[in-house]
């Protein structure tokens, strides 16, 4: 409960330094098609074959030979408000659309009080005008969560005729999901509802979709087979460089989530068809706005278990450890403390270090460098370590933010120093 209460505050504290991202960019975005019931377009019409998706979709990464992209605009479905559409692609044919129609990670986003707000009050008094504000945003939610979810299930009915049957997706007590079944001409639904946070509508090409959160190219493959594909996935550069270069980030935007998304990163690397949106289900996320009360270390360790790894906590880093990961194909996730001011300098180090090969990072072994390093009472934050340097002595690591997708770089004595927790995946 400790090491939670630590990440709550680390989430809460580098809020300003998170830019917009996913959803954020589709709220800003404009399309013709914002608004608009897409209901016949996605589930009917995309399943005829040479048929175009409606409107301007942005890749964000692969899952093993599927590629994922999300719908740039802000449609209904049944008439309803949807937040998020993705979409996975497969040797370019439609292999399955996701709705999301509610979630509350994007409803309750960092709950926090305005500074302007709480200035005249005293901590007490900001903690009960706080639970006040927040046990009316709760119930908003749960009216909103309980109109959306009829009105969902009243627009399948129109398309699915027969009654659903209950199906359970994933190995893992900790990862595994009930959902509703619904047979259509050709393809297939299932509804994802866990009667809190999530309302999920997933369309399949296929009548009866994969009951595994491991990607279709995967499934047969053995423990040895899985170990050599995620072996060639490092990239060893000539100039020394040891990376896991097709790992990608996927941006949290202003959700208390880069335990979350940090953790989806690293499974989809390892093959899992699985988002930050369903980790806070599966985790015990409250709505709350932060992640106090949820499980999640247990996800870290279900996450490993459901790719068929064994997972490693360690309090402190330790350099050969993850070295060794990575040159299995293997990222590590560390949880760090953070500092806007070092955060800054790895990004302008990455810029210098591509005009000029032969440029460094400041000299670790200096009191002065050492001194600028985040201290015990920085903000907490987590972030991928997907390569290293050793003649450098350097890490690579991305983070769960948009506008990073390309990994930045450390002194492994730095991350050394500031790290508090790590997850060693092992085979």
């Amino acid at each position: 409960m400790k090491v939670i209460t630590l990440l709550l505050l680390g989430f809460l504290g580098t809020v300003n330094a998170i830019p917009n991202a996913v959803l954020g960019a589709i709220r800003e975005e404009k399309s013709e098609f914002d608004g608009v019931d897409l209901s016949k377009q996605l589930l009917a019409d995309a399943w005829v074959d040479g048929t175009k998706l409606p409107g301007d979709w942005n890749e964000e990464g692969t899952v093993e030979t599927a590629t994922i992209s999300h719908l740039m605009a802000r449609p209904k479905i049944f008439g309803q408000d949807v937040s998020l559409v993705r979409a996975v692609h497969r040797a370019g044919a439609l292999e399955s659309l996701e709705i999301t129609f509610v979630d509350a990670g994007s409803y309750f986003g960092y709950y926090q009080m305005e500074k302007e707000a709480a200035k005249n009050l005293s901590p007490k008094e900001q903690q009960l005008v706080m639970q006040k504000e927040l046990a009316g945003k709760q119930q908003e939610f749960t009216t909103l969560y309980e109109t959306s979810l009829a009105a969902v299930r009243e627009g399948i009915a129109k398309y699915a005729h027969d009654q659903p049957k209950m199906v359970k997706i994933g190995k893992t007590r900790a990862l595994r999901a009930e959902v509703e079944q619904w047979k259509m001409d050709k393809h297939s639904l299932r509804l994802l509802a866990d009667g809190k946070r999530l309302i999920r509508l997933s369309v399949y090409a296929a009548s009866n979709p994969p009951n595994d959160w491991m990607d279709a190219s995967c499934e047969k493959l053995d423990a040895r087979e899985k170990s050599n594909k995620l072996s060639e996935k490092v990239t060893k550069r000539n100039d020394g460089t040891v990376e896991l270069a097709t790992l990608r980030s996927i941006p949290q935007g202003y959700q208390p989530y880069c335990g979350l998304n940090t953790l989806a990163m690293a499974a989809r690397h390892f093959g899992l068809h699985v988002d930050e949106d369903w980790l806070a289900v599966a985790g015990g996320f409250q709505n709350t706005g932060s992640a106090a009360g949820s499980d999640i270390l247990g996800l870290y360790d279900a996450i490993a278990s459901e790719a068929g790894l064994h997972m490693n906590r360690q309090s402190k880093l330790t350099v050969g450890d993850v070295q060794r990961a990575i040159d299995q194909g293997l990222p590590v996730i560390v949880w760090r403390r953070f500092s806007p001011e070092r955060n800054q300098l790895h990004s302008d180090f990455i810029s210098d270090l591509q005009k000029d090969p032969s440029a460094t990072l400041p000299d670790p072994q200096t009191d002065s460098e050492r001194a600028s390093w985040p201290d015990q009472k920085a903000p907490l934050h987590a972030s991928v370590i997907v390569g290293y340097h050793a003649q450098r002595g350097e890490f690579l690591f991305l983070e769960s933010w948009t506008g990073n997708d390309h990994p930045r770089r450390m002194r492994t004595a730095e991350m050394e120093a500031t790290a508090y927790f790590t997850f060693v995946f092992e085979k």
